[in-house]
């Protein structure tokens, strides 16, 4: 029994152990199959990361050679990487790069509109791509400097890396060199808006400049002009020599006319050998503007006297010429402007070519008028055919009180000139200073004599117009203090009369040189106030010491019978009312000129004025009969 028990359990022990041993047996066979998993996905994983580095290593490859340049910015615009084209274009090592802002490289007058571009995209969380212009300044090895565009998109935040410098990489950018798409863009434009042939504006062009000067024009209440011309007989050229000798012969004339025209002028070829000049200066008065287009017609008819050499051959070139002074009418557009122009060149084609005529025949005879008036002037003055007439000023009670000095142009066949008929041409041409020297000089010459030989009192002043023109001029200051200390004359004695717009605040030239003469002692009028602009606060600031009431408030003055009574409210009164308050209270004396009845005269006094001038006590008198006056 029990040898029995003794061998089962030995079978037992036996069976347990080899089952024991299939398990081992299966178990190391399980660790060899994971084990060779594990090699096989090792394998794989290293296939993976070689693919992974070798995509990388093209990655970078591409980005380092790509012939654009690649940057990663942060949000205050600092280079975080950039490729090898980028520090190529920005001429910089590419080490140098991170850490810099690239708004660096660009033109100073760009950074600011970059800056604030870049910074508001950065702030907005919307904002996901970025595009700007800008101008390069660089020296780089491919060009010194350039026209550059930068494109660039927002990074996944979520995805952005921190660079070993703390700069969060926030924008992806690609700059590009669009220096020869930009060459392109402007050249297309060109071409649009500029003749092939001479490369002059084109007649779009020249209608964009026309319509800004003509609203301008009635803007400003002032007038521009254009010049139409049309070479004469170029026909034939074309005709008997081909149309390449006409072609150059369009360039050499345009060439000729380049080196004429001012800066602020337009020049534009119209088509064929039709070209027009559209003046940059604008003025008030329409007949200036009509005298100084003649002058530039003239000036272009005397450049080209001197024949053009085409091809060895000389060329003997005349213009015709039509002006328009626009606006003609108010309701005029530029298409008006250009066939009242265009109609006037017509017009001297047909009086027989090489001529100048204006749209408007009337201002066609003025502009040469005034013109043929400037050229005596000039002569005038060398001549001294001028002469100062005297208009005395008195006080209220009839006493004499002072002297306008007032000049003639005694013409040597128009007779006696009134000033109204050539001081502004005068003033235009600018000989107005010369011949307010001449004023000036001969005007103190003859109140010494007159102060010697006892013909007027020693507080007896004289009053001398003066222009803008002279006070603009630092010399003029020191010319009258010569004349001052040659004549031995106080400057106490003289009284310069000065224009309402003289006191505008815009001159400083002039503003110093009236200091500079009020400080010698000069008393300074202002002639026809209350026709302009001035206000208290710039009379009350300025070396004034007289405000003289214009002809046009005193002609109104009529005596009432309720005179007697206060009248300082009456609206028929007003104004001479108000200027003789301000005069009152500001200390200065105040003349009313152009009283010609006894009526205004009585007015004036009962209103309270004080000094008076007019032909109801003397019209301006030439000496011999001012003399004569003074000592009836």
């Amino acid at each position: 029994m029990r040898d029995k028990a003794e061998e089962i359990a030995r079978s037992r022990e036996i069976t347990e152990y080899e089952r024991k041993l299939a398990d081992r047996d299966k178990l190391l066979q399980e660790l060899h199959v994971h084990q060779v998993e594990l090699e096989l996905q090792n394998e794989e994983l290293r296939q993976a990361q070689a693919k992974l580095q070798y995509t990388h290593q093209q990655y970078l490859d591409l980005y380092n050679e790509a012939p654009m340049g690649y940057a990663s910015l942060d949000d205050s615009g600092i280079i975080v990487r950039a490729n090898q084209m980028l520090a190529t274009m920005l001429g910089v090592e590419k080490y140098r790069l991170t850490g810099r802002a690239l708004v660096e490289f660009m033109e100073p007058d760009e950074q600011s509109i970059f800056r604030s571009r870049y910074t508001a995209f950065a702030n907005h969380p919307d904002g996901k791509f970025i595009d700007i212009k800008f101008r390069c300044l660089s020296k780089g090895s491919v060009k010194d400097g350039f026209a550059g565009r930068i494109q660039g998109r927002r990074l996944d935040r979520n995805n952005s890396v921190e660079s070993a410098f703390r700069w969060a990489e926030s924008l992806l950018v690609v700059v590009s060199d669009v220096t020869e798409l930009k060459k392109s863009e402007e050249k297309i434009h060109f071409q649009a808006h500029h003749d092939v042939l001479t490369g002059l504006p084109n007649r779009a062009t020249l209608y964009d400049q026309l319509e800004s000067s003509l609203s301008l024009a009635k803007r400003q209440d002032s007038y521009g002009a254009l010049l139409f011309m049309d070479l004469d007989r170029f026909k034939t050229v074309n005709d008997s020599l081909g149309h390449h000798t006409g072609d150059q012969l369009l360039i050499g004339f345009t060439r000729r006319m380049r080196t004429h025209i001012r800066r602020e002028d337009l020049l534009a070829r119209m088509g064929g050998d039709e070209f027009v000049v559209l003046l940059g200066e604008h003025h008030h008065n329409n007949h200036v503007t009509a005298v100084n287009a003649q002058r530039f017609a003239e000036h272009i008819t005397e450049s080209l006297s001197e024949p053009l050499i085409i091809n060895k051959q000389p060329f003997q070139v005349s213009l015709s010429i039509g002006i328009s002074v626009f606006p003609f009418h108010d309701e005029d557009n530029v298409n008006d402007v250009v066939r009242q122009a265009d109609t006037a060149m017509y017009q001297a084609k047909n009086d027989g070519r090489g001529l100048v005529r204006f749209f408007h025949s009337n201002m066609q005879e003025s502009a040469r008028q005034r013109m043929t008036m400037e050229a005596e002037l000039r002569v005038a003055l060398i001549e001294e055919q001028f002469e100062l007439y005297y208009q005395p000023q008195f006080t209220i009670e009839g006493s004499l009180y002072a002297v306008e000095a007032l000049v003639r142009w005694r013409h040597p066949y128009r007779g006696v000139v009134s000033p109204d008929k050539f001081i502004s041409v005068a003033e235009e041409s600018g000989m107005i200073v010369a011949l307010g020297e001449w004023v000036t000089e001969n005007t103190i010459k003859q109140f010494v004599e007159w102060r010697k030989d006892g013909l007027v009192d020693q507080d007896i002043r004289f009053s001398i117009n003066v222009s803008a023109k002279q006070l603009e001029s630092t010399s003029f200051s020191e010319r009258v203090e010569e004349l001052l200390n040659r004549y031995e004359l106080s400057p106490s004695c003289l009284v310069f009369e000065i224009t309402e717009s003289l006191l505008m605040p815009n001159d400083q030239i002039a503003d110093e040189v009236v200091t500079r003469l009020s400080e010698l002692g000069l008393t300074f009028s202002v002639d026809d106030f209350g026709t302009g602009f001035s206000s208290l606060a710039i009379i009350q600031n300025k070396p004034i010491g007289q405000l003289k009431i214009d002809k046009r408030f005193v002609e109104d003055l009529r005596w009432r019978e309720d005179m007697e009574d206060d009248v300082t409210e009456d609206k028929q009164y007003a104004m001479v009312n108000a200027i003789l308050s301000m005069g009152r209270a500001l200390g200065l004396e105040v003349v009313a000129e152009g009283v010609e009845t006894e009526e205004q005269n009585r007015v004036l006094k009962r209103l309270g004025c004080q000094y008076v001038q007019g032909y109801y006590y003397t019209k301006p008198l030439p000496a011999g009969d001012f003399i004569r006056f003074v000592k009836r």
